[in-house]
């Protein structure tokens, strides 16, 4: 052998040796990114969602990406994402939703995610709003936000002018509080007794008020509306008379829920019916002399109290992403205590797990007592929702047009009334043909 070719071959063994001795790179695990679409932007939610999403990639190494969509837009920007298939990894979803979302299989069920960690959230979860998803929709769709429970603020200072005396430990009726919204009523000060809600959203707490001459039901066995009775007919009058009678300004009739809490809080109405959600805006835009939460008021017919108990939006998945594992680890870590009861003290809500500590703002001398009383109160009955069908067309035009036909003398309430009943009980039947063994929702106990 040449000594030219053994000390190639020398050369080549180094190399070699070398390159095998050689300490091999760590590969890095690949971080993740999701996507997180919020239906309901605000400067303090963007910047809570901003600030708790930078926490999680220090605890994952998975960023998230914040995108938002303004509520009165996001049913169809939603519906467009979906039927597109880019809806993102999670999102911030409505509960009147879920009827069109699971029909098109765009969220995923989260029943096994949830395991046996259900005893860790409260029973306004367990036992209201999941079950309610199972009995519509045969599986656990959403994790709550935060919890709300309608009440009913008031303007302490003009309750004490006009000589009311209002104790929320003691409640009171319908009647009762009609007639404080008309005790309320001064036009000549520009004081008018009710934030009337005359826009998208006004058929809400109208249908829970007609739902109290019904024992909180909706729908016969079969599937037809129950608002056809004398009763329903009477009530849906006598709510309406609020604004026709000029316990609201003319203009309310295109109110929403920005307008009736802004001219709330700014001193032009005097009751606002709204969630708890409402709290936070009045802790940070009021005196405790100006405000003061009333329950929702009882039956005039049975003593109950009918109120609805959900999440004003909730977390969902979609079906299509490609991260799941990673996006239930994010509404893990958004809904874990810590995280959970500051976001509901950020945006009024209560929170959603029972290890939330003892907390003065949702003890019984705290803004949030009213609410947290009727969760506790044995009276209080969750009447059935509009129904598990899609009904978003409904809730964004027909259910308050066919309102405001009547507040401005266009038809009848006779027929502003019954062409939303026939309309939800069509839908309703429908459903139920095409659910075999599928029945309607009944009303709720919290006991």
């Amino acid at each position: 052998m040449s000594k030219k070719i053994l000390v190639l071959l020398c050369a080549l063994v180094f190399v070699t040796g070398s390159l095998m001795a050689a300490p091999t790179a760590e590969k890095k695990p690949e971080t993740k990114q999701l996507r997180f679409i919020d239906v309901s932007p605000s400067p303090t939610r963007q910047e809570y969602f901003t600030k708790t999403f930078e926490k999680f990639k220090q605890e994952t190494g998975i960023s998230v990406v914040y995108e938002s969509v303004p509520w009165d837009d996001a049913a169809n920007k939603l519906t467009v994402l979906g039927a597109s298939n880019q809806l993102p990894d999670v999102m911030t979803t409505w509960a009147g939703w879920l009827g069109q979302f699971t029909e098109a299989g765009w969220v995923e069920p989260l029943t096994d995610y949830i395991g046996n960690t259900s005893s860790e959230y409260a029973s306004t979860v367990t036992q209201l709003v999941w079950k309610a998803e199972k009995e519509l929709y045969g599986n656990i769709y959403t994790i709550p936000d935060g919890m709300m429970v309608k009440g009913v603020f008031v303007r302490k200072d003009w309750a004490k002018d006009a000589g009311l005396k209002l104790d929320p430990k003691k409640g009171w009726t319908y009647s009762e509080y009609f007639d404080t919204v008309y005790k309320l009523t001064d036009p000549a000060k520009n004081h008018y007794g009710v934030s009337f809600r005359g826009s998208r959203g006004a058929f809400d707490p109208l249908f829970v008020y007609m739902e109290s001459y019904n024992g909180g039901s909706a729908y016969a066995a079969d599937g037809s509306a129950l608002f056809d009775s004398a009763e329903c007919l009477a009530a849906y009058k006598r709510w309406n008379a609020l604004y026709l009678d000029g316990c609201a300004p003319k203009d309310a009739i295109n109110w929403g829920f920005v307008e009736m809490v802004n001219n709330f809080c700014g001193g032009l109405t005097g009751t606002l019916i709204n969630d708890s959600e409402v709290a936070a805006t009045c802790l940070e835009n009021m005196t405790s002399d100006q405000w003061m939460v009333m329950p929702m008021p009882k039956s005039d017919k049975d003593g109950k109290i009918y109120n609805t108990v959900n999440s004003p939006y909730a977390y969902s998945i979609s079906s299509t992403s490609t991260n799941k594992e990673a996006s239930w680890k994010l509404i893990e870590f958004l809904t874990r205590p810590d995280n959970n009861i500051e976001y509901c003290k950020l945006t009024g809500l209560i929170p959603i797990k029972t290890a939330v500590g003892d907390d003065p703002y949702y003890g019984p001398e705290g803004p949030y007592a009213a609410f947290v009383q009727q969760l506790n109160d044995p009276d209080m009955v969750v009447p059935c929702a509009f129904g598990p069908f899609s009904y978003t067309d409904m809730h964004q035009g027909a259910m308050h047009e066919e309102m405001q036909k009547y507040l401005l003398g266009k038809q009848s309430a006779e027929v502003s009334l019954t062409n939303v009943s026939k309309e939800l009980g069509r839908r309703m039947k429908a459903y139920l043909a095409e659910n075999p063994g599928s029945a309607v929702e009944q009303p709720k106990g919290l006991f």
